[in-house]
């Protein structure tokens, strides 16, 4: 057993490989220091950095005055596909979803004619496959809307932008130079297949067009601001394949800093559509505080989905009492082949103990500020940190990485509450970078709130949520990630069409066959696209730079209503549905008004202080008999033996009633509990006694008041 000297990711990277590989960082500073010369900061975001440093030096780094919090790069991935497949029983035909595509348009009310179209505002998306010689993302005269290209792939390139020294920059006069050449992909040295492994058509073109494209190629019915000129960072990690959606924290961060870059001074619409699932998801993460501090400036605007995770069981939540145990049981598909790692989070108040059982029955006891390695014999089986105090969050936080060398079956992790004050812990598994085997909690322990992807929790920025269109009554769909963040906070804020919404198809690996040139995709990656090009048409119709709180008022105040109680936000839907002309109107009001500026000198953001409970939010799915709010008790126990990978995931589950029969056959529907707990948090079992019977209880909204605010902001003093 060791202690914690720094973050648990960067120890892991600190021992990955030579000491003098130069490896990539995000660091926080305190006010007014500079970094030490061992580092080479790339680009700032008042108190964080992203940098380079030797790996040798890491441990330096982190120890140097001056260095708040030190954090390896972190992977981000672009969601996996869940368009539609013809197959699917609960789809009887492509008919069929031609139909729902259609009524998923009629309910965006977004691409009714307006007089603006995003002229002079430049929209930046960081993500995977960008096709460029899409007829809509071109000009009646065939040349390209891009302004530039960044493909992060690859060192050495001459053409890597400064001060970012990764990668290589495609402009426009070679993508033009390009596309009046027969093969314009070989001749720029850029495939968008690249970013398709699936070789359905690359998520950052679909997503690209329902924002901005311009309707040139026959049959399209989506894009916004078809007006606006575009930048489009390809995301890579360090030591990946040509063949990957995969990126990392590091190189968002650095692809967000380029576009404003570009920007010079134009408004501009910053689009995200990836993430991951661990985090404390408060807003601390230094990702999500650089992101806060850009958007202080006017005429920024960052748009992201929230994330497709409600229905994937990969949160949880407890509360522990003194000398009180509460077992989590984490699920390893068999033949897992990828590594997996499990998260939790809890109050620097209290001190846990914490015991991982492998499924052989092997224990590995971590107490507070220790790592300990898992291994069987010679068999490294992975690490186990238990850190006092993260920095950015004040809270405990336990890691668990299981190499893919670790023995697939059930794990548990035994929380022991030692010294408790608070008690109340967040468990969240990372997604895997292959759905087949992603790793899970049972249902009976599984949450579907507090899931809202790990970089989508900042203060300002605007999370987006996805409901069905193709359904006159506009239900969130089943996979849109419900909130709130673990502070209380509302997230997502406002929804819009995520289902079935046909948009760009990039070219595929051997060009094109006779395929279609669009493709039907689900997901809130296709959701976030529609606020974006609607905040893109806001600033055009302002006239001026809008702040931050001007286009979230304008957002927000101008949304469709939700179904749910007047008064109470949705854990899905927000604060209600996109209306893009309502809008764009209030943004054009806005422009004729004095700017909406606020003080930004020392500003700091921090979780909010416990005030005794946070206002209502509205359970959307229970009035209406669904089985969904939390926690989700299965009626049978899981068996080791059941924890086989399923098929990849390929079709969109809206949660609607042609999905029903088939979801309650597969996952024997869970029962709600939520009137069994007091506060919000499951009741503890005992440490023998994991697979207790369900209660068969009723759901009411009181008895779920306060859960839903119970989770609140520690008071975390400097670190």
């Amino acid at each position: 057993m060791t202690s914690v000297p720094m973050d648990p990711r960067a120890v892991e990277l600190y021992e990955a490989g030579s000491p003098d590989d130069e490896v990539p960082i995000i660091a926080r500073l305190e006010r007014g220091a500079e970094p030490p010369p061992i580092i080479r900061v790339v680009c700032r975001f008042d108190d964080v950095i992203t940098a380079r440093v030797r790996r040798g030096d890491l441990l330096a780094a982190r120890r140097s005055p001056g260095i708040l919090s030190l954090k390896a790069s972190r992977q981000v991935i672009a969601p996996p596909d869940l368009e539609p497949s013809f197959d699917d029983d609960s789809i009887a035909s492509e008919e069929d979803v031609e139909a729902a595509v259609q009524r998923s348009l009629t309910a965006a009310n977004a691409v009714a004619p307006l007089p603006e179209d995003g002229k002079g505002v430049l929209v930046g998306l960081c993500d995977w496959g960008f096709d460029f010689t899409h007829a809509n993302f071109r000009n009646p005269d065939g040349t390209t809307r891009l302004q530039c290209l960044w493909d992060q792939r690859g060192f050495g390139d001459p053409r890597a932008p400064a001060p970012y020294n990764q990668g290589r920059l495609l402009t426009r006069a070679a993508i033009n130079a390009a596309l009046a050449t027969p093969d314009p992909c070989a001749t720029l040295g850029y495939h968008p297949a690249s970013g398709d492994p699936a070789g359905t058509g690359s998520h950052g073109t679909h997503v690209a067009d329902i924002l901005a494209g311009n309707r040139r190629e026959p049959g399209s019915e989506v894009g916004l601001a078809s007006g606006a000129d575009l930048v489009f960072v390809h995301l890579s990690a360090p030591h990946l394949g040509e063949l990957s959606n995969l990126g990392d924290s590091v190189g968002l961060l650095e692809g967000l800093d380029f576009i404003r870059r570009e920007a010079a001074g134009r408004p501009c619409v910053l689009h995200l559509s990836a993430g991951k699932t661990g985090g404390p998801h408060l807003g601390t993460t230094l990702l999500e505080r650089a992101v806060d501090a850009m958007l202080r400036q006017p005429g920024i605007v960052l748009v992201q989905s929230v994330g497709n995770y409600a229905s994937s069981a990969m949160h949880t939540l407890a509360r522990v009492g003194p000398d009180q145990r509460y077992t989590l049981d984490w699920l390893i598909p068999k033949g897992d082949p990828t590594p997996n790692e499990l998260e939790i989070w809890y109050s620097g108040q209290d001190i846990f103990d914490v015991i991982v059982i492998a499924p052989g029955g092997r224990e590995f006891r971590a107490t507070l500020d220790s790592r300990v390695h898992l291994r069987d014999g010679l068999d490294a089986w992975g690490n186990f940190y238990h850190r006092r105090h993260e920095p950015n969050s004040g809270l405990n936080h336990v890691v668990i990485f299981l190499y893919s060398s670790a023995p697939s079956g059930r794990w548990r992790v035994v929380v022991h509450g030692r010294d408790v004050l608070d008690g109340r812990l967040h468990a969240w598994i990372e997604r895997d970078v292959s759905g087949r085997f992603q790793s899970r909690f049972p249902r009976s322990q599984a949450s579907s709130r507090y899931t809202t992807n790990t970089i989508c929790n900042c203060f300002r920025a605007v999370a987006v949520g996805a409901y069905d269109g193709t359904r006159p009554d506009r239900p969130p769909t089943r996979f849109s990630s419900r909130g709130p963040t673990a502070d209380g906070r509302q997230k997502p804020e406002i929804a819009a069409p995520g289902f079935q919404i046909r948009a760009a198809r990039s070219m595929p690996k051997n060009g094109w066959q006779g395929e279609p040139r669009l493709c039907v995709k689900s997901g809130t990656s296709m959701a976030a696209p529609w606020v974006s090009g609607t905040v893109a048409l806001m600033m055009a119709a302002a006239g001026r730079p809008l702040t931050i709180h001007e286009i979230r008022r304008a957002l927000i105040g101008s949304a469709d209503p939700h179904p749910g109680p007047p008064g109470q936000t949705s854990t899905q839907l927000g604060y209600g549905y996109l209306n893009t002309a309502a809008a764009v109107d209030a943004a054009r009001r806005m422009g004729r008004a004095q700017p909406d500026v606020r003080p930004t000198e020392e500003e700091s953001i921090e979780a909010p202080q416990s005030d005794g409970g946070w206002p209502p939010i509205w359970v959307e799915d229970v009035a209406a008999g669904a089985d969904v709010d939390e926690p989700l008790f299965s009626t049978q126990p899981v068996e080791d033996d059941a924890i086989d990978a399923g098929p990849p995931p390929a079709t969109a589950e809206c949660g609607c009633s042609r999905h029903a029969d088939r979801e309650a056959a597969a996952e024997s529907i869970d029962e709600t509990l939520a009137a069994e707990w007091d506060d919000g948090y499951p009741p503890l079992a005992p440490f023998d006694d994991l697979d207790s019977p369900p209660v068969d209880a009723p759901f009411a909204w009181e008895d779920v008041e306060e859960a839903v605010g119970a989770v609140v902001g520690q008071d975390i003093g400097p670190i």
